[in-house]
C-alpha cells in the first residue's frame, strides 16, 4: 500500500470502473428493488468489550452489476434513523457505545457511489444494550458439609491464603509487599480460587458426593447469566443459570468428576438480551486450580523442545519443574516457587520474555502523534509508550507478540490471574511454537506487510561502500532496508520473532502485482518514480535468486495496482520488451538518478548482473502479476503452504476497486488451493471507521502536513490484535 500520487487514484477509478467494472445503468430507486427484493438483515450482533460487532451475508442484487455497498443506521433520541457508515465490508463495530445504554440499528444496500438504494431496509431495527463484562471477584469451593477445599470452614470467608514464593524474585509473586504495584493488585480483585499442592496439602477427611463452587461478580446490569466452560470442549459453553439479579451464584456437582471446568458470567439487559462480553474465571479441577505456575512452567518448557514432555506432568514434582525452569533460563535468579500458587499474568510474561528471549517493546507506537488518535498511552521516554495502566516492560512485549490482549481500556492487568480464554489462546500459541520453531518463513507483498509505522532501526548513514547490506549479512531479516529510512515491523516479523522462527521479508511499500511500464521508441521502459523492482513478482524472483528456503509463504498485494494508471487491470499486451539490469532492491530504481548510479555502481548493490533485454508483457497488467506471481511461489516452493492476506479496509481511493481487485485474487487463489486471510471482512480494523483507525493504526501526514487518518497502515497493537490471531488460525490449520 502506498499513498504516493493521490491524483492517480481517481484518474484509475475513472479507468478501470468504465473499462472492467462496467458503467452501472441509471436506475431510479423503484428499478433497482422493489417489494420482492429481500432486506438485508444482521446475521449475527456481538456485544464485545467496549463495543458491538455486526456481521451480515453479502447483499446480490442483479439490478447492480456492480455490487452494492452496506449502509448502517442507528436510531437517535428523536426517533430519526442516522447514517452511521457506508461500507464495502460485511462487518462492522461501533465502538461509540456507553455502559447501560441501548442503542437501535438497521442496515441497507445503497450502489458504490452512494447515489442510489439497492434495498429496503427493517424499520424496526435491532436493539443492542451495552454493559462492560462482569470482573468475577471470587470462587469460593466447598464440599456438600460445608468445608472448603482444604477442609477449612469457608462459610464466613471468601479470601484465599495468601501466594507464598521461595524467592525474592520480585517476578515470581503476585503482589510484593510495599512495592508500587501493591495498591494496583488490591485494585485488580483478582479472581481467587483455592490451591492444592502437589505435596503439602492437609488431608480431607471424607471425600463428599457432592460439592459446591459459589462465584461473586460485580456489575451494574439487570441481570446475569452464568456457563460453565469445559477444557476438553471450550467452545461449547453449558447454561448454568439462565439469569440471575444477584451477583453470586452457587455450582453443584459430582466430587467424583475430574474434568476441568471454568466458569463465564455475562451481563444481560431488561429483555434478557446478551448485553456484555464475558467474564471468565481460571481453569479449575475437583475443587483445585487447574492453571498452576508448575502447570505452565511444564508446557511452556514442553514447547521448547528437547524432549521435556516425554515425562507426564503428573510424575513431575514442582521442585523438579522450578529446577527445569531454572535450566533453560525462564525462570531466574534460583529459588523456587511455591507449588499450585496460581498462574499471574506478570508470571507468564516474565518467563517468556526470558525463555524466548524477545527484545522489550511497546504496545503504543511512537507515530501515534497529536491527531486524531485517542489512546491513551503512559509516555515513560521519549521513545516509549506502555499501556496504560502499568510501565512494567514484560508484560508489553508479550503484548506486542500477542499472548495478551489490552481491554477496551487498554489495560494489560499486570497481576490478574490467567482466566481459561487466556489459558486456551496460551496453550494454542505454545503448540505453534512447536510446530513452527526453527522453521522458515518468507514475505512478500506492499508496506502492508512491510510495516509502516514500527520502527526498528534508524540508519542515518549515505550510500556508499559501507551500505549496511552489500554483503546480505546485517539485517538479514529485512532484505531490502532504504539508507535513508527506518526498518519497520510488519506481519512475518511479529510472527517469525514471536514463534522463533527464520524470518525474511522482501515486501516494500508500493510494492504492485503488475509492473509499471511506459513506451519508450522500440522499447518499454520502467516508469519514472515506478517501484518495479519490488513489484511483488520480481520480490520473488530475488528471494529464489537468493536461493532463499521457506516452509511457509505469506504475502499481500494488489492494492497499489488500482492506483497505478499504466496498470492495466486484465488486458492482453503486445511483446514488451524492457532493458534490465537483474534483480536489485526496488530503492534503487525509484527514480531515474537512482537507476543510473547502480548503472554505474553496481558493487554497491552487490548484484552484478549485466544488462539484457527482457520481456515483460506477461505481467503488466493486475491479473497477469497475480498469476506470475502465484506460478513463482508454487513452482519453486512447492513443499511450503502459501497463505495470502488480503487488506482490511481503507479509506483511501476507490473502495469499489478495493472488493473488485482483492476479491480477483481470492478467486485466483481458490483456484489455486491457496490459503487465504480475507481481513476485509473479519477484521475489526476499518480505515472507515475512524475509533478504529485512532486506536489500531499511527498517524501519518499528507504533503500539506494535514493528518492522514486514511487507517492504511497498522501500528503495533493493530498488528498484534487484529492481523496476528487472523494469520495465526490460518497458520493452525495448516
Amino acid at each position: 500500500m502506498s499513498l504516493k500520487r493521490v491524483i492517480s487514484v481517481v484518474l484509475a477509478a475513472v479507468v478501470m470502473i468504465g473499462t472492467y467494472a462496467g458503467i452501472a445503468p441509471s436506475f431510479s430507486a423503484e428499478e433497482l428493488y422493489d417489494d420482492n427484493t429481500p432486506i438485508p438483515y444482521f446475521s449475527n450482533i456481538e456485544v464485545i468489550d467496549g463495543g458491538v460487532r455486526f456481521t451480515w451475508e453479502p447483499f446480490i442484487n442483479e439490478n447492480c452489476p456492480d455490487g452494492v455497498f452496506y449502509r448502517v443506521y442507528y436510531k437517535n433520541a428523536l426517533g430519526d434513523w442516522v447514517r452511521m457508515i457506508t461500507t464495502a465490508s460485511t462487518q462492522f463495530v461501533d465502538l461509540d457505545v456507553h455502559i447501560g445504554k441501548s442503542y437501535t440499528y438497521t442496515i441497507r444496500c445503497v450502489t458504490p457511489d452512494g447515489m442510489e438504494f439497492a434495498s429496503d431496509c427493517d424499520t424496526v431495527g435491532w436493539t443492542a444494550t451495552y454493559y462492560d463484562a462482569p470482573m468475577v471477584t471470587a470462587v469460593i469451593g466447598k464440599a456438600a458439609d460445608n468445608t472448603d477445599s482444604t477442609g477449612t470452614d469457608a462459610t464466613d470467608s471468601t479470601e484465599a491464603a495468601e501466594p507464598t514464593t521461595g524467592s525474592d524474585d520480585p517476578a515470581l509473586t503476585d503482589a510484593p509487599s510495599g512495592s508500587a504495584d501493591e495498591d494496583a493488585f488490591e485494585e485488580e480483585d483478582a479472581v481467587t480460587l483455592r490451591s492444592k499442592g502437589d505435596s503439602d496439602l492437609a488431608a480431607v477427611a471424607a471425600a463428599p458426593s457432592v460439592r459446591k463452587d459459589t462465584l461473586f461478580w460485580t456489575g451494574a446490569a439487570p441481570a446475569y447469566r452464568v456457563y460453565r466452560k469445559n477444557l476438553s470442549a471450550p467452545d461449547e459453553l453449558e447454561v448454568l443459570c439462565e439469569s440471575t439479579g444477584m451477583l453470586s451464584y452457587t455450582c453443584e456437582y459430582d466430587a467424583e468428576d475430574d474434568s476441568v471446568y471454568a466458569y463465564k458470567v455475562c451481563a444481560l439487559d431488561r429483555y434478557g438480551e446478551v448485553a456484555s462480553a464475558c467474564g471468565t474465571t481460571p481453569y479449575y479441577t475437583q475443587g483445585e486450580l487447574y492453571c498452576t505456575r508448575n502447570r505452565w512452567i511444564y508446557e511452556l518448557l514442553s514447547a521448547e523442545g528437547d524432549g521435556f514432555d516425554d515425562t507426564p506432568f503428573s510424575e513431575l514434582s514442582y521442585e523438579e519443574l522450578s529446577d527445569a525452569a531454572h535450566t533453560y533460563g525462564a525462570l531466574t535468579p534460583a529459588g523456587y516457587f511455591n507449588d499450585g500458587v496460581s498462574l499471574s499474568r506478570r508470571f507468564v510474561a516474565d518467563t517468556l520474555v526470558n525463555l524466548f528471549g524477545y527484545t522489550a517493546h511497546s504496545l503504543g507506537n511512537t507515530y501515534n502523534t497529536p491527531g486524531n488518535s485517542t489512546v491513551k498511552f503512559t509516555r515513560v521516554s521519549a521513545d516509549n509508550y506502555y499501556a496504560s495502566d502499568t510501565t512494567y516492560p514484560n508484560i508489553n512485549t508479550v503484548a506486542y507478540y500477542g499472548w495478551f490482549t489490552p481491554d477496551t481500556y487498554n489495560r494489560l492487568y499486570l497481576y490478574r490471574d490467567v482466566n481459561a480464554d487466556e489459558w486456551d489462546h496460551l496453550m494454542t500459541d505454545l503448540s505453534l511454537y512447536r510446530t513452527w520453531h526453527g522453521k522458515t518463513v518468507i514475505s512478500f507483498g506492499d508496506s502492508g506487510m512491510q510495516g509502516r509505522g514500527n520502527v526498528v532501526y534508524s540508519d542515518g548513514g549515505i550510500l556508499d561502500s559501507t551500505y549496511r547490506d552489500i554483503n546480505r549479512n546485517d539485517f538479514v531479516n529485512k532484505r531490502f532496508p532504504r539508507y535513508d529510512e527506518e526498518m519497520m515491523e510488519g506481519p512475518v516479523e511479529f510472527i517469525g520473532e514471536k514463534y522463533g522462527m527464520i524470518h525474511r521479508d522482501y515486501s516494500w511499500s508500493g510494492a504492485s502485482m503488475g509492473t509499471e511500464l511506459e513506451k519508450d521508441g522500440n522499447y518499454y521502459i520502467f516508469t519514472n518514480d515506478a517501484t518495479y523492482k519490488c513489484h511483488i513478482a520480481n520480490q520473488v524472483r530475488t528471494a529464489i535468486k537468493e536461493n532463499q528456503k521457506a516452509d511457509l509463504v505469506i504475502l499481500n498485494g494488489g492494492d497499489n495496482d488500482e492506483d497505478y494508471p499504466s496498470i492495466p487491470y486484465d488486458a492482453a499486451t503486445p511483446s514488451r520488451l524492457v532493458y534490465d539490469w537483474g534483480y536489485s532492491a526496488p530503492d534503487w530504481f525509484s527514480s531515474a538518478y537512482s537507476r543510473d548510479f547502480h548503472y554505474e555502481n553496481p558493487e554497491y548493490f552487490h548484484y552484478n548482473d549485466k544488462k539484457s533485454l527482457q520481456d515483460y508483457s506477461n505481467e503488466t497488467s493486475f491479473v497477469d502479476g497475480v498469476n506470475t506471481t502465484f506460478d513463482l511461489i508454487q513452482q519453486h516452493y512447492s513443499s511450503a503452504p502459501v497463505i495470502y492476506v488480503r487488506s482490511h479496509q481503507i479509506d483511501y481511493g476507490s473502495l469499489q476497486l478495493q472488493r473488485m481487485y482483492q476479491e480477483t485474487i481470492l478467486d485466483i487463489a481458490a483456484d489455486r488451493g491457496i490459503r487465504t486471510v480475507d481481513l476485509f471482512n473479519i477484521s475489526d480494523l476499518d480505515g472507515l471507521n475512524k475509533r478504529t483507525v485512532a486506536k489500531y493504526c499511527y498517524d501519518g501526514f499528507w504533503s500539506d502536513g494535514s493528518v492522514d487518518d486514511s487507517g492504511v497502515h497498522p501500528n503495533a497493537m493493530g498488528y498484534s490484535t487484529q492481523y496476528l490471531p487472523h494469520i495465526e488460525k490460518a497458520m493452525e490449520e495448516l
